[in-house]
């Protein structure tokens, strides 16, 4: 088992330099650290390390943890290991937002108007949220929310001009490397939050999982517990989208991914495995991004990459249990 974290480990170490080395401007492993550190021996060099590098791998690394984070909560409150970040709808909060700032030309930029979105979306899901009894209501509750800002963002993109549509799409796509180095930093500030919460409340999330009536007889709180997993939920997933748009399948496999490699099952054993292999996961498809757009041919959409590295995977649990059942 210790060689299986090894080995993840390794992965992140890799990834994470083949990041910060490999890129249009040649830079040595040296240069590479002083840019880092701000003694570059070149404005060139620290511009390229301070804007694009440092601050897209920082933004890949934090949400690639936060989205894994999110998703094994999700499956761990709705007891679904088919459940993801955006089951509740948050997200299309930020298409909205975004949808408004773009398509209807209200100026803003795009990670504001998507921060608003989620933030509006979110205080409806809460109002809604203190009058059901149960997460799945909750649940059904923000799916209607997201079937009706879907329907408004379609009626706006039916005015909208070609040029504004287009930068809509873009947004959708999803991308890590528009972050700024102070939006990569806030991640990783979340990062820190979600993850002392994930270990804090380790033994509630392990109850939950018996079932709520018997969770409650070992002394967890159900209002308490879903009002902390609402907020946590609605701010950490609408700051990365945000900062990097509504980026589909991450929070969804990487769970299994965990699962199949490693045997521990207990929240607080796993909190790091998961966040790790979240890191592995989004470096790998921004790696793939990178190498697409470096090759001068078609620019691969970061969330195809994520659909095609976790479709798989939701295809395999569709599989195993369905081969469980019968």
């Amino acid at each position: 088992m210790k060689l299986r974290q090894a080995v993840v480990v390794m992965l992140v170490l890799l990834l994470v330099a083949g990041h910060l080395f490999w890129g249009e401007v040649a830079m040595s492993p040296s240069e590479v650290l002083r840019a880092a550190t701000g003694r570059a021996s070149s404005e060139l060099h620290e511009v390229v390390m301070h804007t694009v590098r440092l601050p897209r791998t920082l933004a890949a690394a934090a949400s690639g943890m936060l989205l894994a984070w999110l998703g094994l909560l999700m499956q761990t409150w709705f007891r679904n290991p088919l459940a993801g970040p955006g089951v509740l709808g948050i997200t299309s909060g930020g298409s909205l937002g975004v949808a408004l700032a773009v398509l209807l030309g209200w100026g803003m930029p795009t990670w504001l108007g998507a921060s608003l979105g989620c933030l509006a979306v979110l205080l409806l899901i809460g109002m809604g949220a203190r009058r059901f009894a149960s997460p799945v209501t909750t649940l059904v509750f923000g799916l209607m929310i997201s079937y009706a800002v879907s329907a408004a963002v379609t009626v706006l993109e039916s005015s909208a001009s070609a040029e504004s549509i287009q930068t809509f799409v873009f947004w959708g796509m999803g991308t890590f490397g528009k972050a700024t180095l102070w939006q990569a930093t806030t991640l990783l500030g979340l990062v820190v939050v979600l993850g002392s919460w994930m270990r804090w409340r380790s033994a509630w999330l392990d109850a939950w999982l018996l079932g709520e009536e018997l969770a409650q007889t070992m002394g967890v709180s159900r209002t308490q517990m879903n009002r902390e997993i609402l907020l946590l939920t609605g701010l950490v997933l609408g700051w990365v989208t945000s900062v990097c748009g509504p980026l589909a399948f991450l929070g969804l496999a990487v769970p299994h991914v965990y699962k199949f490699f490693h045997s521990e099952r207990g929240h607080r054993d796993s909190v790091m495995g998961v966040a790790a292999w979240g890191v592995v996961l989004a470096l790998m498809a921004d790696g793939l991004v990178r190498w697409t757009d470096a090759g001068g041919g078609a620019h691969w959409p970061l969330n195809a990459v994520l659909a095609m590295l976790g479709a798989p995977v939701v295809v395999s649990v569709l599989w195993k249990r369905t081969h469980d059942w019968s």
